[in-house]
């Protein structure tokens, strides 16, 4: 059984198409964390299954930025997007285009990326007045990232319990707990699986010896023949995870407000120990003030 620690990072999206596709597979890869299998030309025919299974949530974490000259010829076009609830828009008045920001999937499901290719650009703060959508790459626990999915207008991705199996080389051959803010030292029982815990007197033995036999009954369930998808259910809610969320500046404020601010009460301290320094680093990257 391995230990690590929460953390959070902002994935900065590539540029062009290219960098929509690439964002897309790298989102996608933690579900199945099968990012060993990412090569310089695996984005595209990555997204292009994607496409082709219609496993279009996916694509949710591509942002597309779009500037349209309005004209008759794009006036169609331009209104279609305009009726997208998942499409920001900022009409530039002076040099008449109207800026899109939206995600892949809206320009696939309406059939619009073909010709929406030609007005893809790069984010610019002065054209989107600063509603761009931000990347995060958390890695927690289970339990904190149920509370992060309650954010429901965010596009999200998870690594899979159910088609991880933790007993293969590239988990070590174990599971990983994260580490609960409330536990600053390990102490690790000399024989756990052989203790009783209702005679334990630390209570960070009790939680060690907890999580140690939760994974022995795993292994052992999948070594008499269970599948992931079975085992996983005594999985600790401990069990590390790895999530993406992509949302808009605007959505994530929202986020902060719960998760780091404490303004309608206080949060979870393991949601503050990676919503905070979330929020700061919004605020170095320029995004929030």
């Amino acid at each position: 059984m391995k230990i690590t620690e929460p953390k959070v990072e902002i994935w900065e999206q590539p540029k062009g198409i290219e960098g929509i596709y690439k964002q897309i597979e790298r989102a996608g890869r933690v579900c199945y964390k099968s990012e060993d299998h990412t090569t310089k030309d695996s984005a595209k025919p990555f997204v292009e299954r994607m496409i082709k299974s219609e496993h279009y949530a996916m694509l949710e974490h591509g942002t597309v930025y779009l500037s349209i000259p309005c004209n008759d010829k794009t006036e169609l076009l331009i209104n279609e997007l305009f009726a997208n609830r998942f499409t920001r828009i900022f009409h530039d008045i002076r040099n008449g285009k109207y800026h899109f920001s939206t995600n892949l999937r809206v320009l696939i499901e309406e059939d619009m990326w073909d010709i929406c290719k030609q007005y893809v650009c790069d984010y610019d703060e002065g054209f989107f007045s600063g509603d761009r959508r931000v990347t995060v790459h958390f890695t927690t626990q289970i339990a904190v990232s149920r509370e992060a999915n309650r954010h429901r207008v965010n596009s999200m991705a998870e690594q899979s319990t159910r088609f991880c199996n933790y007993s293969k080389d590239k988990f070590g051959g174990e599971i990983t707990i994260n580490l609960p803010s409330w536990i600053e030292d390990i102490y690790c029982v000399a024989n756990p699986l052989g203790c009783n815990p209702m005679t334990m007197m630390n209570p960070v033995d009790v939680w060690w010896s907890a999580n140690a036999y939760s994974e022995a009954c795993y292994m052992r369930l999948l070594q008499l023949g269970w599948k992931p998808e079975q085992a996983r259910v005594i999985l600790p809610l401990d069990t590390n995870t790895e999530l993406v969320h992509t949302a808009f500046v605007s959505d994530w404020m929202h986020f902060f407000d719960l998760r780091a601010l404490n303004k309608t009460g206080k949060a979870h301290p393991d949601m503050i120990k990676v919503a905070k320094p979330l929020y700061e680093g919004f605020k170095r990257c320029g995004y929030i003030k």
